[in-house]
């Protein structure tokens, strides 16, 4: 019989982040978002609570979460704000792709040290490319072999936390011009000669910080290589079928507190002699906040157990996942909005800040038009072999006739 609930330890797992974003972050998000720079203060706090690079094994110096205990904590990371979210997850995007194609020993020496220090430490994942976003196979970056070094050359964009990181996780051609067939991933320190170039000015999430990634005859040594080359596209896909979670677990946070705040206000706001939440307009777009909420909470653990469990099925699973959840991220937040009228437009109340962040979770990790791209091509796999039962003359299939009597 299938069980939905929590267990004891992810329940206080839960409760724990979800009383770290109502203390640390929700108070502070308009400041952050309005400051525009990465919180290395929260950060540190929510790297000393536990909250951070959370899949690295234990081997390597990792507490080795559950993806659904990643689900969890980044679910109340995103209820406080998704910027601030956005900077304290970016790790796990930022070393999947290591602890998916890199050794023991190369975790060991490249990220232990990153994530068993005094201070928070950040990675950065270099894939996206001005002419190669949602199609990273058109990767220009050079990755070319000298003796026992590797030389990277190229230009990196919108890389989250960049302008912090210490590590960058960066996709590069060995073989240009061969798509993703050459692709490969190594591991960057910043002081290979890593250089910043132009931080972003963006529109929400203000708490996160995107920047270009500038390589000029960057020198890393031969153990940089993660995995194989011409196997770098597809350990981003599968980091991305992972990652595609904790995005959608931010969204889902995002649902639930506009839904909170929204509730709130409909409930003590006061008009035509009673509060609005008794008003049907009102009751029932609450109603379709909280079933929005509910249906990506749903999809997002769904999919993440399905990865806990090494069953198939991830990769569409999350695609819907992301996609669910952060539409109805969007939907929600607008939808508080409308119901607080001049309140929620007003930056002092918090909802016009939750609504320009909600829009990104539509954008990265793979725009939601990915996302359908994604599952459409699994329906039409899964389509070749499908049987409903029903049979009817489909142009160029052979089926029965039917003959209906009256």
């Amino acid at each position: 019989m299938a069980d939905f609930r929590l267990s004891d330890s992810e329940q206080a797992l839960y409760e724990r982040a979800m009383e770290f974003a109502r203390k640390e972050i929700v108070p502070r998000a308009i400041e952050l978002d309005i400051a525009n720079e990465v919180p290395v203060d929260i950060c540190q706090k929510a790297y000393e609570a536990g909250f951070m690079n959370l899949h690295i094994p234990k081997e390597a110096g990792g507490p080795h979460n559950t993806l659904f205990e990643e689900t969890l904590i980044y679910e109340a990371m995103g209820y406080g704000d998704p910027g601030v979210a956005t900077s304290i997850n970016v790790n796990n995007l930022a070393f999947a792709p290591l602890v998916i194609g890199a050794t023991i020993e190369q975790l060991q020496k490249y990220v232990q040290p990153m994530i068993t220090s005094e201070k928070a430490r950040f990675g950065a994942f270099c894939l996206t490319e001005r002419e190669a976003g949602s199609d990273a196979s058109a990767t220009k970056t050079t990755a070319v072999r000298d003796g026992d070094e590797w030389v990277i050359n190229g230009t990196k964009c919108w890389i989250t936390n960049a302008p912090v990181a210490d590590l960058f996780t960066v996709f590069a051609q060995t073989e240009p011009g061969s798509g993703y067939k050459g692709m490969a991933v190594f591991m960057v320190p910043k002081d290979a000669g890593v250089k910043i170039g132009h931080i972003e000015n963006k529109l929400g999430q203000r708490a996160s910080q995107q920047s270009e990634v500038i390589f000029e005859n960057v020198r890393i040594p031969e153990d940089c290589l993660v995995g194989e080359v011409g196997r770098g596209f597809h350990i981003a896909m599968m980091t991305l079928d992972m990652t595609r979670t904790g995005i959608a677990s931010i969204a889902t946070g995002v649902c639930q507190r506009a839904l909170d705040e929204a509730s709130r206000f409909a409930n003590t706001r006061i008009a035509f002699g009673k509060p609005i939440i008794r008003n049907q307009g009102i009751s029932f777009t609450l109603a379709d906040m909280a079933a929005k909420a509910h249906s990506a909470r749903l999809a997002t653990r769904h999919a993440a157990w399905l990865a806990d469990n090494k069953l198939p099925g991830l990769g569409m699973d999350s695609a819907i996942a992301k996609l669910l959840a952060s539409d109805y991220a969007m939907q929600n937040t607008t939808d508080a909005i409308q119901i607080m009228g001049g309140y929620g437009y007003a930056i002092e109340y918090g909802m016009e800040t939750l609504f320009r962040g909600a829009k990104l979770l539509q954008i990265y990790e793979g725009t939601n038009q990915i996302q359908r791209i994604v599952i459409a091509n699994e329906l039409s796999k899964r389509a070749k072999t499908l049987d409903t039962g029903f049979r009817l003359n489909y142009p160029g299939v052979d089926a029965p006739d039917h003959s209906f009597k009256q």
